[in-house]
């Protein structure tokens, strides 16, 4: 793969917009249109969290299932589309190679990018439901709510709030992607579609990441505990 840095002198397809906050590398050229849209999700995740990272990061583009194996590392799964490493780094397969419109890519940047600025800040993937439901609410307006219906026809609990760092080894992506959308539709509910006051429980959070503190902070910032707000969410 050659590595190819936005804004250095000479590159051979004329860059027009620089991705200043990051260096990217990928075995085909980024176009601009790419480039627009990281700026974009970059953007949009610095207004949501009030801050940017302090550092560049990395970000590689993946054009085939090979490269996708290589970068993503330990944290490869066939099906996936992005992840995001322990050092920050931000592997995406290319939307070429995912054959997605302009605006399904644009929300899998968006919620993968909206890792690597969790993970500047908190260094951590704990709790894993804040960690997916947040990048999950950033992806944009939800076209169909259907997982509210599904969750009162499995009977599912509050202890799908799972309080622990995220699993990688997926099993099926349609079980997970479930579960992501039932992150996301309450925290919406929690927070009365204003993700900010998750970002702001996460401020203080991370200051005493203990359970204790965790359950305290809450009943603190929403009013109940993670039961009766969870039902009251069914409800």
């Amino acid at each position: 793969m050659r590595v190819s840095i936005a804004g250095r002198a000479g590159f051979c397809c004329g860059v027009k917009r620089a991705v200043k906050f990051a260096e990217l590398k990928s075995s085909k050229t980024v176009s601009d249109k790419i480039k627009k849209l990281l700026i974009s999700s970059y953007d949009k995740n610095k207004q949501l969290f009030g801050r940017a990272p302090n550092k560049k990061f990395k970000i590689v583009i993946c054009n085939s299932q090979e490269e996708w194996k290589k970068e993503s590392k330990y944290y490869y799964y066939p099906w996936g589309a992005g992840t995001v490493l322990r050092d920050m780094t931000l592997v995406v397969k290319g939307q070429k190679f995912l054959k997605r419109s302009d605006r399904k890519y644009k929300t899998l940047l968006d919620h993968e990018m909206n890792h690597v600025f969790f993970g500047f800040f908190y260094k951590t993937t704990k709790p894993a439901w804040i960690l997916e439901g947040l990048a999950s609410t950033i992806e944009g307006p939800l076209l169909e709510n259907k997982s509210l219906k599904k969750v009162k026809w499995q009977n599912i609990s509050y202890k799908i709030l799972q309080y622990r760092y995220l699993e990688r080894n997926f099993q099926n992506k349609k079980d997970i992607m479930f579960m992501y959308s039932v992150w996301r539709d309450f925290i919406l509910y929690l927070t009365g579609n204003k993700p900010k006051m998750i970002v702001r429980f996460m401020d203080s959070y991370i200051k005493n990441p203990t359970k204790a503190n965790y359950k305290k902070l809450f009943y603190k910032f929403f009013g109940g505990t993670e039961k009766e707000k969870f039902e009251s969410f069914l409800e």
